[in-house]
């Protein structure tokens, strides 16, 4: 098939859902691939795929999270141009104008906010290189709930302000697990730095260790390895903790169905409200939430009781909703 690339110039969190798709183009056409991808995501494309020749940073205006701009997408079009078959593993009007350039095969992978991402990109790869496996192309490791928890993470990463979950709520869980013997362990990413000491500072004479992200993923998995489940709000951090860990995850406003970590046993807490997804995902409406009741209407007592039913028993939740598996559960 010549050449290939594939573009996926957006986030941490993106990536690490893109990464089952990413993995079979690999073991279809090896080599040949060429990698289009944002800067703040580069550290953790090498890690995952340390074999890789050509990675490309392309980061675009409407995705430059903090990063300069380099590239407009008509040139990233102009840049594709020499390949003979590209996989656009995120679908945005940005994207389709690279696209509009290239006169060879070009593949994109479309779908709603009812469908979960890595099964929207499987979908559209398949077509080319044939089926493959979601959960054997995710993780080198199967990834269970814990039968005895000693060490629950609390990763309090975002990748939105609105995703976020109450320090206030973070600070109460932390007190709730230790009351139980369970070591409360402070996660997050760079962004996060401060908050953590903070965090840290006030958790005062109780036992807890704080894991602080950054490029060397290597060690960050080093580190999770002392936790034995990850409760962590919609963010980067949190998938990549979901390639190690079975996660319990939090989601406000952010489109549940689709973005849940990835993996059968991971679980989900959510108010599922009328009005999320909210404006977040708008580049057009402002958001003008000020309750963020989909985020605090989850209390950290609905998230302890679902962590010591063994994620399996939501009966006893009020005012909220629990769900298994959601990676694998909505696919349509």
């Amino acid at each position: 098939m010549g050449r290939v690339a594939i573009v996926k110039p957006d986030h941490l969190g993106d990536l690490v859902l893109a990464s089952p798709a990413m993995r079979a183009i690999w073991n279809r056409f090896g080599g040949g691939v060429e990698f289009f991808v944002s800067s703040a995501t580069i550290p953790l494309l090498r890690y995952f795929f340390p074999g890789a020749a050509e990675v490309h940073r392309t980061d675009l205006s409407h995705l430059a999270k903090g990063h300069s701009v380099n590239i407009t997408a008509l040139e990233l079009g102009d840049r594709l141009r020499r390949f003979d078959t590209v996989f656009f593993l995120r679908d945005d009007e940005a994207l389709r104008q690279a696209a509009s350039c290239l006169s060879k095969a070009y593949v994109f992978g479309e779908g709603g906010h009812l469908t979960h991402d890595t099964a929207i990109q499987k979908r559209a790869v398949e077509g080319v290189i044939g089926s493959y496996s979601r959960t054997a192309h995710f993780s080198g490791t199967a990834i269970f709930w814990p039968k005895e928890i000693r060490s629950v993470g609390l990763c309090v990463a975002a990748g939105f302000p609105t995703n976020r979950w109450p320090n206030v709520y973070w600070m109460k869980l932390a007190q709730l697990l230790a009351d139980e013997g369970i070591k409360p362990v402070l996660i997050g990413g760079p962004g996060e730095r401060d908050e953590l000491r903070v965090m840290s500072t006030a958790l005062g004479s109780i036992p807890h260790n704080v894991i602080e992200g950054g490029a060397d993923f290597g060690v960050f998995f080093e580190r999770l390895a002392q936790v034995d489940l990850v409760v962590a709000s919609d963010g980067g951090t949190a998938h990549l903790c979901s390639t190690k860990k079975p996660i319990l995850s939090i989601f406000g406003s952010s489109p549940w169905r689709r973005y849940a970590p990835f993996g059968w046993n991971n679980v989900l807490i959510t108010r599922d409200l009328a009005c999320s997804p909210c404006v977040q995902f708008s580049s057009e409406e402002v958001n003008g939430c000020l309750s963020r009741e989909c985020s605090a209407g989850i209390t950290p007592d609905n998230v302890f009781r679902v962590i010591f039913s063994g994620g399996m028993d939501f009966s006893h939740l009020r005012g909220a909703k629990a769900f298994r598996g959601v990676s694998h559960a909505y696919e349509n």
